[in-house]
């Protein structure tokens, strides 16, 4: 097979893997959990997607400006994916990071017509996607679900990005003579966002529609039940007392929703669930399995779990929201003692949940205990 054969195959695996990975991330990521963090992504994808459909149309008919441009706004969607993490971490996204490289690298791949110079191009616009590659490695490591299962494609791909464009630049370095050479090159980074396109879609659907937040504390909730649902076995087992679960939610995240707006109720949520994690023991287990709820499996004699509870529901209360929503805050807490469920999570959050409920038809900004 020619290298133009190699090359016109690859171009159209990427653009079928980007078009469906483009989909799902919409599809079941952003429409199911909204967020800047899975709008980022899904604009990586939607970028990508066009990309390649615009490189295949160029090869099609014979076009190389076409197909030069769109191989240069592909590599534009590294630097998206890198601004979705850091919206996730809540600090400045940079998205025009994203767009001003890919109009930069698609413009450049167009204007310079010179082998040699514009193999040099090449390679250095292929380093800088893979230093997106990098910094997204880089977040990654900040998330407190980095070690999750599904996380670690985009993790490993990332590095092997950075490690391939370091070689694709060393190669050409070295042989200044052959720099203007890319048959070799054009298939490697053909190959190269092939594998990491795949391995993207798969880790960042599980950020969008599975992990909670990328707080420093969350947890995804399919690991918050299988931890806890351990350590209230292990709780059991060993007779130890004082352990309880606590289901914590704010009081009418309907109304409170509708009044903020879709964007406003994802800060307030995150805000909240960060106001649970900094008042609750550091050793505490939450899960969140939906946004403005987080379940708590905690140990501490009643006393000085009052005392969190307490301080909690006041920094709730407290809360200015008033830039983000025209509703005065509050939040109810359902308190049930291990004992009271035989240390069964599932039951045990059931017991937790119904007390919430009990707390907010009563008013809300107080906490039900259920008696053993």
């Amino acid at each position: 097979m020619m290298p133009a054969d190699v090359l016109s195959n690859l171009g159209l695996a990427q653009a079928t893997v980007a078009t469906l990975g483009t989909v799902m991330v919409i599809g079941l990521g952003f429409l199911h959990r909204p967020s800047r963090s899975a709008l980022l992504w899904s604009l990586a994808f939607v970028l990508a997607m066009t990309s390649t459909w615009v490189s295949v149309t160029g090869t099609i008919l014979e076009e190389e400006g076409v197909r030069r441009a769109g191989l240069g706004l592909m590599l534009g969607a590294p630097a998206l994916i890198w601004s979705g993490f850091r919206a996730r971490r809540g600090v400045r996204a940079l998205p025009w990071v994203g767009a001003v490289y890919a109009l930069a690298t698609a413009v450049v791949f167009t204007t310079v017509t010179e082998p040699g110079a514009y193999g040099l191009c090449f390679r250095l616009a292929f380093v800088g996607a893979s230093v997106f590659a990098g910094l997204t490695a880089a977040e990654l490591r900040r998330a407190a679900d980095r070690l999750e299962r599904l996380a670690l494609p985009l993790a490993v791909v990332c590095v092997a990005f950075v490690a391939v464009g370091i070689a694709i630049l060393v190669s050409g370095l070295a042989a200044p003579a052959a720099i203007g050479d890319l048959a070799l090159a054009r298939v490697i980074n053909g190959l190269a966002m092939l594998i990491f396109l795949v391995c993207a879609t798969v880790s960042l659907l599980y950020f969008t529609s599975v992990s909670p937040s990328g707080r420093s504390s969350a947890t995804s909730w399919p690991h918050f039940v299988v931890t806890a649902t351990d350590r209230l076995r292990r709780a059991r087992r060993s007779e130890e007392p004082h352990w309880a679960v606590l289901s914590i939610r704010l009081d009418d995240p309907a109304q409170v929703r509708s009044a903020a707006g879709e964007s406003s109720w994802q800060r307030l949520a995150a805000v909240f669930e960060t106001i649970v994690a900094e008042c609750l023991p550091a050793e505490a287990d939450l899960g969140s399995e939906k946004r403005g709820h987080v379940v708590a499996v905690v140990c501490r004699p009643d006393p000085a779990l009052r005392g969190h509870v307490r301080t909690m529901l006041q920094r709730v209360t407290d809360l200015d929201a008033s830039t983000l929503v025209d509703v005065q805050l509050s939040a109810s807490v359902g308190w049930v003692p291990a004992e009271a469920g035989d240390f069964d999570l599932t039951a045990l959050i059931g017991a937790a949940d119904e007390a919430a409920a009990a707390a907010t038809r009563q008013g809300g900004d107080r906490w039900e205990r259920v008696r053993l």
